[in-house]
């Protein structure tokens, strides 16, 4: 989190917060002239508070706009052997007049579900329903990041990574957080962490998902072989936290580069590793071609 949206006592205590909390809503829209679909995303970012500060947090608002399966986007969505979404949302970024054509990819991996009773949900109390039964919410991790797909081939500006839980199918367009309707007051930390889920709120989202046996998944021998890439003569990896790999693949004698996102699980003594190569060349509409694999 940026220093200069945290509270000054937070910084003098060594407390500065290593991520932020956020409600987003997402919308498909249908446009009645062109016909064409539309994705509405409206995220509201929560800033860091002390003290009565927590009763009455501020945020942040931004909204964002995307033609879906048009010349300026692309949306591809997959189903692994578990039934499990895989998606991706690419869009370009900037003129297209610009001498560098940007393209933000976007990548998203359903995981394992969160599972609560209601005795545990407190979203679900304050809500006022108090039929006894378990809940379930589905939860994805969302990679983002800028590319320059046509002179420097790097990943540009920050790599951003959202651990996300789906608490309602019914989009509230960004104004779920503006407050109870019996007291004005705002937003309070309570609506956000129960809202969030004490899963993500407690649990160490952003670092690397460990064994049952408390082994590192990135030292498994598996782990390395699914890393290699036959055919590229050049390979860089960043791994990130959730189990996340981004690697570059350079294949000199085909003139082309990709970049790959894959998030590895167990799946009971194996490993297993989805998947999506996005690989660029000369082609024109700025995007490439795009591929996802799974694999033990």
């Amino acid at each position: 989190v940026p220093e200069h949206l945290v509270p000054e006592s937070m910084i003098e205590w060594g407390e500065i917060p290593s991520y932020f909390e956020m409600l987003v809503s997402e919308d498909l829209l249908e446009e009645n002239e062109e016909k064409k679909t539309k994705m509405k995303r409206t995220t509201i970012t929560v800033l860091p508070e002390v003290g009565c500060g927590i009763d009455n947090l501020e945020t942040t608002k931004k909204v964002e706009e995307f033609n879906l399966h048009t010349n300026e986007s692309r949306h591809v969505k997959w189903k692994d052997g578990k039934e499990q979404d895989v998606l991706v949302l690419d869009r370009k970024v900037g003129p297209s007049t610009a001498p560098d054509q940007l393209v933000a990819v976007e990548t998203m991996f359903q995981v394992a579900s969160e599972v609560v009773t209601d005795d545990q949900d407190a979203a679900a109390a304050n809500n006022g329903d108090t039929e006894q039964k378990e809940r379930v919410y589905p939860r994805r991790i969302r990679v983002t990041f800028t590319i320059d797909t046509t002179s420097n081939h790097i990943i540009k500006d920050t790599i951003t990574i959202n651990i996300e839980r789906l608490y309602s199918t019914t989009s509230t367009k960004g104004t779920r957080w503006s407050g109870p309707q019996h007291n004005s007051g705002g937003l309070d930390a309570r609506s956000v962490m129960n809202t969030i889920g004490k899963d993500i709120v407690y649990g160490d989202v952003f670092g690397v998902k460990r064994l049952k046996s408390g082994e590192d998944v990135w030292m498994m021998d598996d782990a390395v072989k699914l890393s290699v890439i036959e055919g590229t003569e050049d390979d860089d990896s960043i791994r990130l936290p959730q189990n996340i790999l981004v690697q570059f693949h350079n294949k000199e004698s085909l003139q082309s580069w990709g970049i790959e996102l894959s998030h590895f699980d167990v799946s009971g003594s194996k490993l297993h590793r989805r998947s999506v190569l996005r690989v660029f060349d000369s082609s024109e509409d700025g995007f490439g071609s795009v591929t996802n694999r799974e694999e033990e």
